[in-house]
């Protein structure tokens, strides 16, 4: 096995990636920054309660801003925020009606919102069984 540039990692502990190409080839098989910062954002997306029940909300139907806020009863400051942080991940879109902007999922958005409610069945079912 090849010398490592880290002194640190005993030899036992590098044996067990040598078939990854060691840690070369272990870091190499690692998403790549773009992708990294996508996920970074998607799960920033998700990482609020507020912001999954917006996704969940928008999963039943397109809504405007007054309907978003009424269901949450956040300010609108708060709520502007929330949608910024979805629309900034991709997850939805507002198009303005009038005199107010409706607000939908995108298909990242539809596809994100499963995933949530895939987790959430499992964690479900999960917690019955206890």
């Amino acid at each position: 096995m090849k010398k490592s540039c880290c002194n640190e990692i005993p030899a036992e502990a590098l044996e067990t990636i040598a078939g990854q190409g060691g840690l070369e080839g272990l870091l190499s098989a690692l998403s790549d920054d773009v992708t990294i910062a996508r996920l970074r954002t998607l799960h920033h997306a998700c990482a609020d309660v507020y912001r999954i029940k917006i996704l969940e909300m928008l999963t039943v139907q397109p809504l405007c801003v007054c309907i978003i806020r009424e269901a949450l009863g956040i300010t609108k400051s708060k709520l502007s925020y929330h949608l910024k942080c979805l629309q900034e991940a991709g997850m939805i879109t507002g198009t303005p009606k009038g005199t107010w902007i409706v607000y939908e999922l995108t298909e990242y958005g539809v596809f994100c919102s499963s995933m949530n409610a895939r987790v959430g069945a499992c964690h479900g079912a999960a917690g019955n069984d206890k």
